[in-house]
């Protein structure tokens, strides 16, 4: 018998302090398919809706596609993206639910919207009433980033979760397959109970990479259980999303178990233990620009840049991109060899203006607010003019999981002068593939220093060129001391290290 698999994905990830909304456009501007649109957009790359695709098509199952939408990270959603969104979605599903087998959404998990702090929550509930009023019971299985902020209506209402492991996101189709195969079982009769274990600690980006302390213990761990047997099938080790401002943000754990859901809470309980006795590690240090210069000063001879880690202005965390806090000091300081990359929209079309070749003089960044510096004067001469179009370098890189393979920059512009080469963007681009830069002629392997807009994301693509890498503590709204942002909804949460 083939089995029929409804098919749909909303993914975001929501700063809650930036002050610019995130509306429809933005989602037309990146992902918005409908029907077999989402079949042609995804098949074959390393999306996680690729993942799926290729386990359906591997099965022989049919796949029913509603509705996909994805936006860069960015500030709350407005009600209307999720209105949109929700009515597609379940219109579609009321008209085929009597002919499905199981739910397959591709999510985020730390979406919020102008009206709902839990965006997967409700999405979710919604599905779940669909399918109720239809008096259907099917699975319904979603993949999740590992930022994901875990509520317990997500877990309520969805018959499995399963999250990313690796940060950055190199296992995103990896993690889709392993969703869908965990569906396939449950559509053959698996019964699973999902237990979930909230936590008070939230960590900044910077303390989520999965190689290093604590996130390397919590995944060993998590694995070790796994292969223990017992009937826990999947632990999902959630690193949180810290800018958004909602209850249940930071780091959490799940489980997934065909045992008793009592043993699988106890070991969920071990894992905070775990978290607990690390969690100091999750807080790295960043120093300021003038002593991280100095660091890079006394590093014995060696080839590659010296990477300039900006987490503030962390592009894949949602900010804006245009942060001047290191590249105005940077370029003041004398230093050469500085490669960095903006959005600045009206510096693109300055340089379109005038032309390869052209002498231009540009007020750069620090457009968007005044939480991420000021506008740095740079007269430079234009290099290269692009459409902004790139195909990723390595089709694993943590953009793949946001924006499949193909990537749009939108229209884009180099220029250099004795100092710096700066290459400018329309649409913000984080730094997570070297097809970036070298779609651009820009080879950052051959800098003396590179401002890298990230946190940890970038390192897939980074860290092989790089002679070393330095955190420097900026200006902006990705700031990894989260004590400078204004919360108001985390009540009984830790912002920093005992």
């Amino acid at each position: 018998m083939t089995r029929r698999i409804f098919l749909a994905g909303l993914y975001h990830e929501t700063h809650t302090f930036l002050a610019a909304r995130t509306g429809l456009d933005a989602f037309r501007r990146s992902i918005f398919r409908l029907g077999n649109a989402i079949i042609a957009g995804n098949r074959g790359d390393s999306s996680p809706a690729g993942g799926f695709l290729d386990v359906a098509e591997a099965r022989g199952w049919e796949v029913i596609p509603a509705i996909q939408m994805a936006a860069e990270p960015s500030g709350l959603v407005t009600e209307e993206v999720v209105e949109t969104f929700e009515a597609h979605l379940y219109s579609t599903l009321a008209a085929v639910a009597g002919r499905i087998d199981g739910v397959f959404l591709v999510l985020h998990g730390a979406m919020v919207s102008e009206q709902r702090d839990d965006v997967e929550g409700s999405v979710l509930a919604g599905v779940r009433a669909v399918l109720e009023m239809a008096g259907v019971d099917v699975p319904v299985v979603g993949v999740l980033d590992l930022h994901g902020n875990v509520s317990q209506a997500m877990i309520d209402n969805s018959t499995a979760l399963v999250a990313y492991r690796e940060n950055p996101h190199t296992d995103a189709r990896e993690t889709a397959v392993r969703a869908a195969e965990l569906l396939g079982r449950l559509m053959d009769g698996m019964q699973v109970a999902q237990v979930h274990r909230e936590t008070p600690w939230v960590l900044p980006p910077l303390g989520t990479g999965s190689a290093d302390s604590p996130m390397r213990e919590l995944h060993a761990r998590a694995r070790a259980i796994e292969a223990a047997g017992a009937g826990i099938v999947n632990i999902n080790v959630m690193a949180g999303y810290a800018y958004a401002d909602i209850a249940c943000c930071g780091v959490s754990f799940s489980a997934v178990t065909t045992g008793d859901p009592a043993l699988a809470a106890a070991r969920l309980g071990e894992l905070q233990e775990l978290l607990e006795a690390h969690v100091a590690e999750g807080y790295p240090p960043e120093d300021d620009l003038a002593t991280a210069l100095a660091r890079a000063d006394a590093l014995p001879p060696g080839t590659g840049p010296v990477l300039l880690i900006e987490a503030a202005d962390n592009i894949g965390g949602g900010t804006p991109g245009d942060a001047t806090g290191t590249l105005a000091p940077l370029l003041a300081s004398g230093r050469t060899g500085i490669v960095a990359a903006l959005c600045d929209p009206a510096a693109v079309a300055r340089c379109m203006e005038a032309g390869i070749g052209a002498e231009v003089d540009l007020m750069l960044g620090g457009h968007t607010d005044t939480h991420h510096g000021a506008p740095v004067a740079f007269r430079g001469r234009v290099k290269l003019l692009s459409d902004g179009q790139f195909r990723l370098e390595n089709p694993r890189s943590h953009m793949a999981s946001m924006r499949g393979s193909l990537i749009d920059m939108g229209p884009s512009a180099v220029v250099v002068n004795e100092r710096a080469t700066i290459a400018l963007n329309s649409v913000k681009t984080a730094p997570m593939d070297l097809g970036h830069l070298h779609s651009l002629g820009v080879r950052p392997e051959e800098a003396e220093y590179v401002i890298v807009k990230a946190a940890v994301s970038h390192r897939a693509a980074y860290d092989a060129i790089a002679r070393a890498s330095l955190r420097i503590d900026a200006p902006g709204l990705g700031t990894s001391n989260l004590r400078r942002l204004p919360y108001r909804k985390l009540a009984g949460k830790h912002l920093s290290a005992p």
